[in-house]
Protein backbone atom coordinates (compact mmCIF):
# COMPACT_ATOMS: atom_id res chain seq x y z
CA UNK A 1 0.00 0.00 0.00
CA UNK A 2 2.86 2.55 0.89
CA UNK A 3 4.21 1.73 -2.75
CA UNK A 4 1.15 2.49 -4.50
CA UNK A 5 0.78 6.11 -2.22
CA UNK A 6 4.46 6.76 -3.13
CA UNK A 7 3.99 6.01 -7.14
CA UNK A 8 0.58 8.13 -7.01
CA UNK A 9 2.45 10.93 -5.21
CA UNK A 10 5.21 11.11 -7.48
CA UNK A 11 2.62 11.17 -10.55
CA UNK A 12 0.78 13.91 -8.70
CA UNK A 13 4.15 16.01 -8.80
CA UNK A 14 5.24 15.70 -11.87
CA UNK A 15 1.08 16.12 -13.16
CA UNK A 16 1.11 19.95 -10.93
CA UNK A 17 4.48 20.68 -12.74
CA UNK A 18 3.46 19.82 -15.57
CA UNK A 19 0.68 22.15 -15.31
CA UNK A 20 2.72 25.05 -13.65
CA UNK A 21 5.07 24.95 -16.94
CA UNK A 22 2.82 24.44 -19.49
CA UNK A 23 2.54 27.96 -21.74
CA UNK A 24 0.70 29.13 -24.78
CA UNK A 25 2.42 29.65 -28.26
CA UNK A 26 2.05 33.07 -28.80
CA UNK A 27 3.21 35.79 -26.67
CA UNK A 28 2.69 35.73 -22.71
CA UNK A 29 -0.91 34.08 -23.49
CA UNK A 30 -0.88 32.23 -20.10
CA UNK A 31 -3.64 33.73 -18.30
CA UNK A 32 -4.00 30.33 -16.03
CA UNK A 33 -1.16 31.56 -13.68
CA UNK A 34 -1.31 35.40 -13.46
CA UNK A 35 -4.24 37.61 -13.10
CA UNK A 36 -6.69 38.54 -15.97
CA UNK A 37 -10.09 40.04 -16.65
CA UNK A 38 -12.71 39.39 -19.48
CA UNK A 39 -12.46 41.34 -22.52
CA UNK A 40 -15.45 41.66 -25.00
CA UNK A 41 -15.88 43.67 -28.24
CA UNK A 42 -19.58 45.94 -28.75
CA UNK A 43 -19.94 45.86 -32.69
CA UNK A 44 -22.36 48.60 -33.86
CA UNK A 45 -23.94 48.56 -37.29
CA UNK A 46 -24.19 51.66 -39.27
CA UNK A 47 -24.50 53.85 -42.26
CA UNK A 48 -22.48 56.89 -41.63
CA UNK A 49 -23.78 58.25 -38.26
CA UNK A 50 -27.13 56.48 -38.41
CA UNK A 51 -27.32 53.17 -36.40
CA UNK A 52 -29.10 50.20 -38.36
CA UNK A 53 -31.44 48.80 -35.90
CA UNK A 54 -33.23 46.78 -38.54
CA UNK A 55 -33.01 45.54 -42.59
CA UNK A 56 -34.82 47.53 -44.92
CA UNK A 57 -34.52 50.72 -43.81
CA UNK A 58 -33.05 53.78 -45.96
CA UNK A 59 -30.36 55.92 -44.36
CA UNK A 60 -28.86 58.60 -45.79
CA UNK A 61 -24.81 58.07 -46.04
CA UNK A 62 -22.58 61.12 -45.70
CA UNK A 63 -23.52 62.84 -49.03
CA UNK A 64 -27.22 61.83 -48.05
CA UNK A 65 -27.38 59.29 -51.06
CA UNK A 66 -29.99 56.24 -49.35
CA UNK A 67 -28.96 52.62 -48.57
CA UNK A 68 -30.78 49.78 -47.10
CA UNK A 69 -29.72 47.15 -46.16
CA UNK A 70 -30.44 43.16 -46.18
CA UNK A 71 -27.45 41.61 -45.35
CA UNK A 72 -24.58 43.05 -43.06
CA UNK A 73 -21.92 40.58 -41.86
CA UNK A 74 -17.97 39.81 -41.64
CA UNK A 75 -15.26 37.74 -40.31
CA UNK A 76 -12.78 39.41 -37.45
CA UNK A 77 -9.95 36.79 -36.79
CA UNK A 78 -6.39 36.96 -35.33
CA UNK A 79 -7.23 39.87 -32.72
CA UNK A 80 -4.80 41.62 -30.74
CA UNK A 81 -4.93 43.67 -27.79
CA UNK A 82 -2.27 46.44 -28.21
CA UNK A 83 -0.50 47.12 -24.98
CA UNK A 84 0.73 51.00 -23.99
CA UNK A 85 4.64 49.59 -24.50
CA UNK A 86 3.76 48.63 -28.19
CA UNK A 87 3.63 45.09 -27.73
CA UNK A 88 0.80 42.96 -28.89
CA UNK A 89 -1.20 40.27 -27.07
CA UNK A 90 -2.33 38.09 -29.22
CA UNK A 91 -5.57 36.32 -27.82
CA UNK A 92 -5.77 32.59 -27.23
CA UNK A 93 -7.57 30.02 -28.64
CA UNK A 94 -7.40 31.53 -32.37
CA UNK A 95 -10.84 33.46 -31.60
CA UNK A 96 -12.98 34.01 -35.18
CA UNK A 97 -16.41 36.26 -34.90
CA UNK A 98 -18.99 36.50 -37.13
CA UNK A 99 -20.17 39.48 -37.01
CA UNK A 100 -24.01 40.04 -37.97
CA UNK A 101 -26.69 42.56 -37.39
CA UNK A 102 -28.83 40.72 -34.83
CA UNK A 103 -25.74 40.59 -32.52
CA UNK A 104 -23.35 43.84 -30.83
CA UNK A 105 -21.28 42.06 -27.97
CA UNK A 106 -19.41 39.06 -28.12
CA UNK A 107 -16.72 37.66 -25.27
CA UNK A 108 -12.90 37.76 -26.72
CA UNK A 109 -10.90 35.99 -23.98
CA UNK A 110 -9.41 36.49 -20.60
CA UNK A 111 -6.55 39.00 -20.80
CA UNK A 112 -3.67 39.22 -18.18
CA UNK A 113 -4.54 42.63 -16.60
CA UNK A 114 -2.74 45.69 -16.95
CA UNK A 115 -3.32 48.60 -19.36
CA UNK A 116 -3.56 48.49 -23.29
CA UNK A 117 -4.26 51.34 -26.07
CA UNK A 118 -5.59 49.61 -28.71
CA UNK A 119 -6.87 46.42 -31.02
CA UNK A 120 -6.16 44.83 -33.88
CA UNK A 121 -7.59 42.55 -36.16
CA UNK A 122 -7.93 40.67 -39.34
CA UNK A 123 -11.44 40.95 -41.09
CA UNK A 124 -11.55 37.87 -42.90
CA UNK A 125 -9.58 34.57 -42.56
CA UNK A 126 -5.87 33.70 -42.95
CA UNK A 127 -4.64 31.16 -45.84
CA UNK A 128 -5.43 27.68 -43.63
CA UNK A 129 -8.01 28.54 -42.07
CA UNK A 130 -9.71 29.79 -44.95
CA UNK A 131 -9.06 26.40 -46.60
CA UNK A 132 -10.63 24.78 -43.87
CA UNK A 133 -13.40 22.50 -44.38
CA UNK A 134 -16.39 23.37 -41.99
CA UNK A 135 -17.07 20.94 -39.11
CA UNK A 136 -20.56 20.93 -36.59
CA UNK A 137 -18.33 22.33 -34.00
CA UNK A 138 -17.27 25.59 -36.20
CA UNK A 139 -19.74 27.72 -35.28
CA UNK A 140 -18.18 30.77 -36.84
CA UNK A 141 -17.22 28.86 -40.01
CA UNK A 142 -20.31 26.88 -40.62
CA UNK A 143 -22.93 29.27 -42.03
CA UNK A 144 -23.50 28.45 -45.53
CA UNK A 145 -24.22 32.24 -46.34
CA UNK A 146 -20.84 32.30 -46.01
CA UNK A 147 -19.44 30.15 -48.32
CA UNK A 148 -19.44 31.12 -51.97
CA UNK A 149 -20.93 27.81 -52.85
CA UNK A 150 -23.39 24.76 -51.37
CA UNK A 151 -19.62 24.35 -49.62
CA UNK A 152 -17.32 26.59 -48.03
CA UNK A 153 -14.25 24.68 -50.59
CA UNK A 154 -12.54 25.18 -52.58
CA UNK A 155 -13.37 28.31 -53.25
CA UNK A 156 -13.09 29.24 -49.43
CA UNK A 157 -15.38 31.97 -47.35
CA UNK A 158 -17.10 35.59 -48.06
CA UNK A 159 -14.96 37.67 -45.65
CA UNK A 160 -17.31 40.40 -46.10
CA UNK A 161 -21.14 39.87 -47.06
CA UNK A 162 -23.11 43.34 -47.78
CA UNK A 163 -26.75 43.43 -49.56
CA UNK A 164 -29.25 45.61 -49.84
CA UNK A 165 -30.20 48.55 -52.13
CA UNK A 166 -29.04 51.62 -52.73
CA UNK A 167 -29.82 55.32 -54.28
CA UNK A 168 -27.92 54.80 -58.01
CA UNK A 169 -28.64 58.15 -59.37
CA UNK A 170 -25.42 60.26 -59.92
CA UNK A 171 -26.36 63.15 -57.75
CA UNK A 172 -27.51 60.40 -54.98
CA UNK A 173 -30.40 62.26 -54.58
CA UNK A 174 -33.33 59.92 -56.32
CA UNK A 175 -35.96 58.39 -54.32
CA UNK A 176 -36.41 55.27 -52.52
CA UNK A 177 -38.83 53.42 -54.79
CA UNK A 178 -35.87 53.88 -57.34
CA UNK A 179 -32.99 52.38 -55.03
CA UNK A 180 -31.15 49.39 -56.88
CA UNK A 181 -30.45 46.46 -55.18
CA UNK A 182 -26.45 45.35 -54.78
CA UNK A 183 -24.42 41.93 -53.69
CA UNK A 184 -20.86 42.27 -52.11
CA UNK A 185 -19.62 39.14 -51.56
CA UNK A 186 -15.86 39.99 -50.67
CA UNK A 187 -14.04 37.08 -49.75
CA UNK A 188 -10.15 35.05 -51.12
CA UNK A 189 -6.83 35.46 -49.91
CA UNK A 190 -6.07 38.37 -51.67
CA UNK A 191 -8.89 40.24 -50.23
CA UNK A 192 -7.77 39.86 -46.26
CA UNK A 193 -7.45 43.04 -44.08
CA UNK A 194 -5.27 43.80 -41.27
CA UNK A 195 -7.12 46.80 -39.09
CA UNK A 196 -5.19 48.65 -36.02
CA UNK A 197 -7.46 51.20 -34.55
CA UNK A 198 -5.79 54.33 -33.38
CA UNK A 199 -4.24 54.84 -29.44
CA UNK A 200 -7.90 54.49 -27.31
CA UNK A 201 -8.21 57.51 -24.86
CA UNK A 202 -8.33 56.64 -21.99
CA UNK A 203 -6.44 53.29 -22.18
CA UNK A 204 -8.30 49.77 -21.69
CA UNK A 205 -7.87 49.02 -18.06
CA UNK A 206 -7.80 45.45 -17.57
CA UNK A 207 -8.29 44.42 -14.01
CA UNK A 208 -8.74 40.94 -12.12
CA UNK A 209 -12.13 39.61 -12.58
CA UNK A 210 -13.93 42.79 -14.26
CA UNK A 211 -14.54 43.29 -17.95
CA UNK A 212 -13.61 45.45 -20.20
CA UNK A 213 -15.39 46.42 -23.30
CA UNK A 214 -14.36 47.70 -26.48
CA UNK A 215 -16.94 49.92 -28.51
CA UNK A 216 -16.15 50.22 -32.22
CA UNK A 217 -18.84 51.13 -35.24
CA UNK A 218 -19.09 49.63 -38.41
CA UNK A 219 -19.59 52.52 -41.11
CA UNK A 220 -20.98 50.02 -44.39
CA UNK A 221 -21.09 53.43 -46.19
CA UNK A 222 -17.54 53.19 -46.52
CA UNK A 223 -17.87 50.07 -48.43
CA UNK A 224 -18.86 52.22 -51.35
CA UNK A 225 -16.26 55.07 -51.49
CA UNK A 226 -15.44 55.58 -55.38
CA UNK A 227 -17.73 52.56 -56.58
CA UNK A 228 -19.72 54.05 -59.57
CA UNK A 229 -22.95 53.08 -58.34
CA UNK A 230 -25.17 54.13 -61.49
CA UNK A 231 -23.26 51.35 -63.38
CA UNK A 232 -25.35 48.42 -63.09
CA UNK A 233 -22.02 46.17 -63.48
CA UNK A 234 -20.54 47.27 -60.48
CA UNK A 235 -23.37 46.48 -58.14
CA UNK A 236 -22.51 42.33 -57.93
CA UNK A 237 -20.05 40.40 -56.60
CA UNK A 238 -20.98 37.23 -55.85
CA UNK A 239 -18.29 34.56 -56.76
CA UNK A 240 -14.71 33.57 -56.13
CA UNK A 241 -14.30 34.51 -59.68
CA UNK A 242 -15.91 38.19 -59.13
CA UNK A 243 -13.85 39.05 -56.64
CA UNK A 244 -10.69 39.34 -59.16
CA UNK A 245 -12.71 42.40 -60.62
CA UNK A 246 -11.63 46.27 -60.40
CA UNK A 247 -14.76 46.75 -58.18
CA UNK A 248 -13.93 44.54 -55.71
CA UNK A 249 -10.66 45.68 -55.43
CA UNK A 250 -11.91 48.71 -54.54
CA UNK A 251 -14.48 47.35 -51.83
CA UNK A 252 -11.88 45.67 -49.90
CA UNK A 253 -9.30 48.53 -50.25
CA UNK A 254 -12.12 50.31 -48.27
CA UNK A 255 -12.53 47.79 -45.71
CA UNK A 256 -9.75 49.77 -42.64
CA UNK A 257 -12.02 52.78 -43.23
CA UNK A 258 -14.99 51.07 -42.19
CA UNK A 259 -14.19 50.63 -38.07
CA UNK A 260 -13.88 53.63 -35.51
CA UNK A 261 -14.73 53.76 -32.05
CA UNK A 262 -17.53 54.73 -30.60
CA UNK A 263 -17.67 58.29 -29.29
Amino acid sequence: MKQILTILTVAAAFTLAGTSCKKNDDNNNNTTSVDSGSVYIHLHTNIDSNEVDDYGTAYPDANGRQISLSKAQLYLSNIRMIKTDGTQYALPNAVIILKDLETESYFLAKVPTGSYKSIMFNVGLDAATNAKTPTATDSALNHSDMWFGSSAQPDGYVFVDLEGSVDTTAGGNGSTALMQPFTYKIGTNGHLNTVTMPDHTPVYSIAKDQSQFVHIIIDYSKLLSGVSLNNSANLSVKTAADNNSAVSNTISSNVPSMFKYEE
